[in-house]
């Protein structure tokens, strides 16, 4: 497909290539032939070099725009956009293009939790009970030992991405209090505070607590202690004031082929369910003043004390240990891995790394901040491709270190070949066992009345869904989750896949109907057929009617 040229400086500062640890000479020619306030001066990644990384990456892995920044030493060194806000439409991506930054929120909601820990109207090791009394874990004993840290650093004990078909696909009807409500039925899959597995709801736990011991919900609080105050005008976690609707970023995926619009994803007025955990909206101009903040340890440019030094540090002490792998190491010379409040820590290359990306439909973001070089990257995306996304970043970031440059676009095509040949030899032999001479169950070769499993089923935390018979096919809608519409197809036995209506899901699913040994159904399960986006192992549906 065609992309739009990359505007970038038409002249050339030496080979092009990426500088590491040289610093440009200051001289007419940049003046004249860079563009933006950092053009005088910059260490790293050069404007030529760039652009043409961005441009590539857009091409090889279907992206339409990209939003990139660099603070260094306590100024914006680069606020660039590179491609399209939609593609068909004209408008360009610049440094005030409205992003979802996806979970780069979560950094937002414990800022704001530092802050209320300062007014002195929570603690990092209070107990979640004493400011929601409804709040309930599976066990007990959990729920009566669960503090406001817990929240904060994926160590439950929970199923990763547990219960995040409450948030997504949007729109859906769920509401915080269905999501606190939630979290009984989830039974544990490892210790407490034993393991790291990544969850979403309970940061919109952590979010509802601020209403709780404040006079403000969670987007007023965050807005007003911190965004404006800091001058962060172009960045919103609350309702979004109708005059800023404009010069806004449109999600894009490859949707059966074909680089698309994913409408759903569109950015809202109205902040969603899961502002806490992932629906900050911003612009890069003010992500950079975000960035400035954190490395500044919680004051602005101007020495406003958002929060203090020494909450800094309680955000980016290592909390929960993440694993390192062969990988890390390769490329990274990682040694440890760990998730403090908000944001991964890592060593790379000798540096601490203070990052974390964020990824929702058709939109992808990514922040790296390298405190003992003062350091801080953001990149926005409007594309799906978490690829395209670490490699520009990767790029940036070891072109400010003293290491080997790396084609990271090339690195990373390469793994996912590797994937990719590696999925396809375990689906062949699987096939093969498959075809492997058996006797055959009757049930498991014939096609059932499909009348059998047509009825209404429920699950206690996600509500109802109905199976209904329409023209000879059985259709599959959920009450709560009306994106959930598709059409069900026979496998095999009582095992149906569900293709969504709407395909920019990505996430068709196996829906298997368990039966008494009178042939009545009596329950139903789903899970993925590929690597798709819905965790839908975690539903456990029981026939009522």
């Amino acid at each position: 497909m065609m992309y739009p040229e990359i505007d970038m400086p038409a002249c050339q500062v030496g080979n092009g290539s990426v500088l590491t640890w040289l610093r440009w000479p200051v001289c007419s020619l940049l003046l004249l032939c860079a563009s933006g306030p950092w053009a005088a001066e910059r260490e790293g990644i050069s404007d030529e070099a760039l652009g043409k990384l961005t441009g590539r990456a857009m091409s090889e892995f279907s992206v339409p725009g990209m939003a990139i920044g660099i603070v260094k030493a306590n100024k914006i060194v680069l606020a660039k956009g590179f491609g399209v806000r939609e593609l068909g439409k004209a408008g360009k991506i610049d440094s005030d293009t409205l992003f979802k930054i996806a979970s780069n929120s979560k950094a937002f909601t414990t800022a704001a939790l530092a802050i209320l820990v300062e007014d002195g109207l929570i603690s990092w090791d209070g107990l979640v009970i004493d400011y929601i009394p409804e709040f309930r874990m599976h066990d007990p004993w959990v729920t009566a030992g669960f503090t406001v840290t817990d929240l904060l650093t994926h160590r439950s004990g929970l199923q990763s991405f547990v219960g995040d078909m409450l948030l997504w696909p949007e729109p859906n009807s769920f509401t915080r209090a269905d999501i606190i409500h939630a979290l009984r039925y989830f039974k544990p899959v490892s210790g407490f505070r034993t393991e790291y597995a990544y969850d979403n709801l309970l940061y919109i736990v952590a979010g509802e607590i601020v209403p709780r011991v404040s006079d403000k919900s969670w987007g007023e609080f965050v807005e007003s202690r911190i965004m404006r105050p800091a001058g962060m005008k172009r960045c919103f976690a609350s309702k979004i004031p109708k005059k800023e609707m404009k010069n806004i970023a449109a999600p894009h995926g490859v949707i059966e082929g074909q680089l698309s619009v994913i409408e759903r994803g569109r950015i809202p007025r109205q902040p969603p369910i899961s502002a806490a955990a992932g629906g900050v909206v911003c612009s890069l101009d003010d992500m950079l003043t975000w960035a400035m903040i954190q490395l500044n340890r919680g004051a602005t440019t101007t020495g406003l004390k958002l929060f203090s030094a020494a909450q800094s540090e309680e955000l980016w002490q290592p909390r929960t240990l993440r694993t390192v792998s062969e990988r890390d190491f390769k490329f990274y010379r990682t040694h440890f891995k760990a998730y403090g409040l908000g944001w991964r820590l890592a060593d790379v290359h000798g540096f601490k790394q203070v990052s974390h990306t964020g990824t929702l439909a058709g939109m992808k973001s990514y922040v790296v901040l390298i405190p003992e070089l003062e350091l801080g990257i953001v990149l926005l995306s409007n594309g799906s491709s978490s690829t395209a996304r670490s490699a520009v970043m990767n790029t940036i970031v070891r072109s400010f270190m003293p290491v080997e440059q790396v084609d990271w676009i090339q690195v990373l095509t390469d793994e996912i070949e590797a994937r990719r040949q590696e999925e396809e030899l375990t689906a062949t032999g699987a096939e093969q066992a498959a075809e492997a001479p058996a006797k055959k169950v009757l049930e498991a070769c014939c096609v059932p009345d499909y009348s059998l499993f047509t009825g209404r089923y429920r699950d206690p935390w996600f509500g109802d869904v109905t199976i209904h018979l329409k023209e000879d096919k059985l259709i599959f809608t959920s009450d709560r989750s009306p994106k959930l519409l598709g059409d069900m197809f026979h496998h095999d036995g009582n095992r149906f896949v569900v293709r969504w209506v709407d395909r920019t899901l990505e996430a068709d699913a196996y829906v298997l109907f368990e039966r008494d040994g009178d042939g009545r159904t009596i329950a139903m399960s789903m899970s993925k057929l590929d690597d798709g986006d819905f965790d839908f192992e975690d539903l456990n549906f029981s026939w009522v009617e």
